[in-house]
């Protein structure tokens, strides 16, 4: 007994991983969208950032004030066809009355441009879906229609449908289109399908022809970083920047190409400047706190995630990993006034996993501040919302071991050795009370089962030394 006592003392590490709650599994990656075609219904969706120039009244006259036919990419208009393109054109002034009158007047037979020319109106007053029904209609007719097929893929932008958009914009260039709108939507719409290395080309593109357009500089800053270009994208912003000191967003940007280049004091010296200019948004906040807490200064980390959940930016499952971060530094203050912050912003809102998730940590921090008996209830609790919740079970049953109450002790770890995770941690531990209790016949299979699910030389030896004592008792 004596040997098998010197065994068990030696398994002292193993029971205590065996114990500790496992870290969090990683994400897993996203997987590549399945292809589809440009035929399907497709589901709008954000884009890749909010783009300024829907608001440009320049814009707005490029794509809808033209009304001229271009050779060769437009349908050929006959007498009939100017003449009521020059009784419409006073019309267009009063949008609403023009539109009235090219409904009466379009049939399947009539020219494409009018079928153009009410998309543009309807696309003016924002209703997208029968523009692009339009539009549509006016390429079927006329298949090399460059400027219905740059409107069918406008449409497509403001929709928020990137494939078609891509589609139809890139068909619009090819007969074509050589202009800074038609190449700037056209890298959006693939930033936002995130192909940035496509994107990339176009926004260059754009910028040939408009060099000052913010939005196509700030597609351009995103697709380099996404492409791992951080000095490039830094030396963007810092132009862009130094142009324009009212467009803040560029400096959230460089503080990611900054953290890119691992250079975290310049982007936290750009996100202070953010936030004491009153304009950092909640990501940037948060942002700024991790870069404190790698730089293991848990209060500005605390300061930074508190400012983060006042502007707006409380997403319990980030704030209780945050937390989390902070009690694994050792920063069991920070972390428990992060948590009194969460508890008060999320009154009645957690979902039953992060407030599961919550009261584990808050149990964890009792324990480490030496009130392990605090940690029960709140343990009981996650088990309440979550009966599955293995580690949480696992802590109940050690509590009850070190008290010596080994019911509860073995009932919660019967409830954790069915759970495939606990179900190796769960066995040991059984295990151990049943050697306690000079059960070896009971304590052998689990230590079995243990070592088969998770080989460990300490239990292997363990495993052996009992089944000698075992055979000794029987001769």
């Amino acid at each position: 007994m004596k040997t098998l006592l010197l065994s068990l003392l030696s398994l002292s590490p193993v029971l205590q991983a065996a114990t500790a709650t496992p870290a969090p599994a990683p994400a897993p990656a996203a997987a590549a969208p399945a292809p589809t075609t440009v035929d399907e219904e497709e589901k709008p969706r954000p884009g890749a950032y909010a783009l300024e120039l829907w608001k440009d009244p320049n814009f707005a006259k490029f794509f809808l004030g033209t009304y001229s036919v271009f050779p060769d990419v437009e349908p050929p208009l006959s007498d009939k066809d100017r003449e009521l393109l020059n009784q419409l054109l006073p019309m267009m002034n009063k949008p609403m009355e023009a539109a009235g009158a090219l409904v009466k007047l379009i049939t399947k037979d009539t020219n494409a441009i009018f079928d153009l020319t009410l998309g543009n109106l309807y696309l003016e007053n924002g209703q997208y879906e029968p523009a692009a029904d339009l539009f549509q209609r006016a390429v079927d007719k006329f298949p090399s229609f460059r400027r219905a097929w740059r409107g069918l893929g406008m449409v497509n932008v403001r929709q928020q449908k990137w494939r078609s958009a891509v589609t139809h914009l890139s068909r619009a260039i090819g007969l074509g289109a050589q202009d800074g709108p038609s190449y700037g939507l056209y890298g959006f719409a693939l930033l936002s399908l995130d192909r940035a290395a496509s994107a990339e080309s176009a926004y260059r593109m754009a910028l040939m022809f408009q060099p000052d357009v913010l939005d196509w500089k700030l597609g351009l800053v995103r697709c380099v970083l996404k492409q791992a270009k951080a000095a490039e994208a830094a030396a963007l912003c810092e132009e862009i920047v130094r142009e324009n000191p009212d467009r803040t967003e560029f400096i959230s940007l460089q503080s990611e190409a900054y953290l890119a280049m691992k250079d975290n004091l310049k982007a936290a010296e750009n996100l202070e400047i953010l936030s004491r200019s009153g304009v950092a948004k909640p990501e940037d906040l948060q942002r700024l706190g991790d870069i404190y807490l790698v730089s293991k200064d848990s209060s500005l980390a605390l300061s930074a995630y508190k400012r983060a959940i006042e502007a707006g930016g409380f997403e319990p499952s980030k704030v209780i990993s945050q937390a989390e971060n902070l009690s694994m530094q050792g920063a069991l203050f920070e972390a428990t006034s992060l948590i009194k912050q969460a508890r008060e912003s999320g009154a009645g809102k957690l979902a039953k996993e992060d407030e599961a998730r919550l009261l584990k940590l808050e149990a964890r921090l009792a324990v480490s501040s030496g009130k392990a008996g605090d940690s029960i209830p709140m343990l009981q609790r996650v088990v309440e919302l979550n009966p599955l919740d293995g580690a949480a079970l696992m802590l109940l049953g050690q509590h009850y071991a070190d008290n010596k109450d080994t019911p509860k002790a073995v009932g919660y770890f019967e409830r954790a050795v069915k759970l495939k995770d606990y179900e190796s941690a769960a066995s040991l531990r059984l295990a151990t009370i049943h050697i306690t209790a000079n059960k070896l016949a009971d304590a052998l299979p689990l230590l079995k089962r243990s070592n088969e699910l998770k080989a460990n030389d300490s239990v292997a030896k363990l495993i052996s030394d009992i089944e000698r004592t075992l055979r000794k008792g029987t001769k």
